[in-house]
């Protein structure tokens, strides 16, 4: 019956340095934290999470609304099953798959809404890879936890193989993530990274961090040679008074692969009202990243590919 109590006693005398630092973050960057849901209504070009006339009807928000603040345990809604397909685009590329793996307190309406903004945007089908919501409180905890004491499996290990059987079946699979989903993307990256039999299909795989949580995320230096561009490609984009892009990708610049795109004095961590309309504009990369090379359908090409940044080689 102690096992378990003296496990966790094991993790938190061995992570307490991380345990330090991430309450210090958490601490230090609260005052930002009410601006995580402002300004409203700031995007009339895409659908708001919190307009009650982006969702089907009124059950479906207040679907949302309970999830976020009822604690309880629920499923996921899709393990990549789930496909939203923009207007005018009948038929996925074989050769490409985009999955979204969404963020924090996200019920299945607000998650299936993100996908489908992205679709739009994009002009893709998307495959909704849901993280479910246990509610906001706990959903913090678990985050904390996967982060922290790297107790991420339980948060990831489903997508994982998801994702390699697309790797294995696909020449490029696209990982569009937000907020908590940055966590497991990175889950994904090191367990596949760290196996003998996948670690080559790393090289198809490209990741697009909005408002990212994770404190680390990297790339393998050999890969990257063989490619000629960082493996996996990554790309961040942070709002700089996003509490939770504060205390994630911007306070961990030397542990994370990838360019990363801020806007210094922009507010707000939802991902259709404060993130996606400034992507699909280029506010943040000045129309200069792979990922703006995608909108409205577009293809980048081989030289669109970011060059490795300092620090990314293991």
């Amino acid at each position: 019956m102690l096992t378990r109590p003296r496990r966790w006693l094991r993790q938190l005398a061995h992570n307490r340095s991380a345990i330090r630092r991430d309450a210090s973050l958490l601490l230090g960057h609260v005052s930002t934290l009410p601006l995580a849901v402002f300004p409203l209504h700031h995007e009339p070009t895409v659908r708001s999470e919190l307009d009650p006339r982006s969702y089907n009807n009124n059950g479906d928000m207040l679907n949302a609304l309970s999830q976020l603040l009822i604690p309880a345990q629920r499923e996921s809604a899709s393990q990549g099953t789930l496909v939203v397909r923009p207007q005018r685009v009948a038929q996925e590329q074989q050769s490409t798959r985009w999955f979204f793996i969404n963020g924090v307190a996200s019920a299945p309406p607000v998650a299936l809404l993100n996908a489908s903004e992205i679709a739009r945007i994009f002009q893709r089908p998307v495959h909704l890879l849901h993280t479910p919501t246990w509610g906001l409180a706990r959903d913090i905890i678990e985050s904390i936890s996967a982060r922290t004491l790297r107790k991420d499996g339980k948060l990831s290990r489903p997508a994982v193989y998801v994702v390699q059987e697309a790797l294995e079946k696909h020449d490029r699979v696209v990982l569009f993530c937000h907020s908590q989903g940055t966590i497991v993307a990175s889950y994904i990256v090191r367990t596949l990274l760290r196996h003998a039999a996948t670690r080559q299909l790393v090289k198809k795989l490209e990741l697009y961090c909005i408002g990212g949580v994770a404190d680390s995320l990297q790339v393998d230096h050999t890969l990257s040679a063989e490619a000629g561009h960082p493996v996996p490609y990554v790309e961040h984009f942070a709002n700089g008074r996003d509490y939770f892009a504060q205390i994630g990708v911007l306070s961990h610049l030397d542990s994370t692969a990838g360019t990363v795109f801020c806007v210094p004095e922009r507010n707000g961590h939802l991902l259709n009202e404060h993130y996606l309309a400034g992507i699909a504009r280029g506010d943040y990369c000045n129309r200069s990243s792979r990922l703006y090379r995608y909108v409205r359908g577009r293809e980048p090409g081989e030289q669109d590919f970011m060059p490795i940044q300092p620090g990314e080689q293991l």
